[in-house]
């Protein structure tokens, strides 16, 4: 699995080879890429089954992204998208019982509609996105003893949400608040540790270079 600080060292690779790139020299270009990250206050939903069963945002802490994404302008009020990620929510105690950290890795084609003309250096869209989302496998701790509470799976993926950017000649920086929503992980204990579908609300700013 890669690291935060790995996923780092490759998003400021790609930051370089895309700043030492030729500038796009003309405002009509249609497409672009972006560089990513994100921040999730929180997972909402139940994490469990039976009585106590934990909630996801008792089992784990905020959720930090980052990822790439490529988009095309069709028309002046549509964009087509295609993009990854690579999130960490790290884990948390939840009466005496310690999770391990759950990671998502979200594959996704999604679109823009845009609300101003492509020519203003100020964007307004509204976005969504479907995909799907590989689920690590999370395990548990209660004193010495240790086990699997879900197996690694893929898992639907869906988001909505509305977005700004503001665009200056080749590049651009953008700021986003999206619903995203994704289907349970495996279950690995039975009945235990099966859990509900959970939402979450990612807030992501991205670094974009149109060409």
């Amino acid at each position: 699995m890669i690291k935060r600080n790995e996923a780092a060292i490759l998003a400021f690779i790609a930051l370089f080879l895309l700043t030492t790139a030729a500038p796009a020299a003309a405002s009509d270009s249609r497409a672009a890429i972006r560089l990513w990250g994100s921040r999730s206050p929180f997972l909402s939903g139940s994490a469990g089954s039976g009585e106590g069963a934990p909630d996801y945002n008792d089992a784990f802490s905020a959720g930090l992204a980052g990822g790439a994404e490529f988009s095309f302008r069709f028309c002046p009020w549509f964009s087509g998208v295609g993009g990854v990620g690579y999130e960490v929510f790290d884990g948390d105690s939840y009466k005496d019982v310690s999770f391990s950290d759950a990671r998502i890795v979200p594959v996704y084609l999604g679109g823009k509609f845009h609300l101003i003309s492509d020519d203003d250096p100020l964007d307004f869209y509204l976005r969504t996105d479907l995909g799907a989302a590989y689920f690590s496998s999370v395990d548990v701790s209660v004193n010495s003893m240790s086990g699997k509470y879900w197996d690694s799976s893929w898992v639907f993926l869906f988001d909505a949400g509305v977005g700004t950017e503001f665009r200056r000649g080749a590049w651009g920086m953008s700021l986003e608040a999206k619903a995203r929503y994704l289907d349970a992980p495996d279950s690995a204990l039975g009945t235990p540790s099966e859990a509900d579908s959970c939402w979450t609300f990612p807030v992501t700013i991205g670094l974009n270079y149109h060409f």
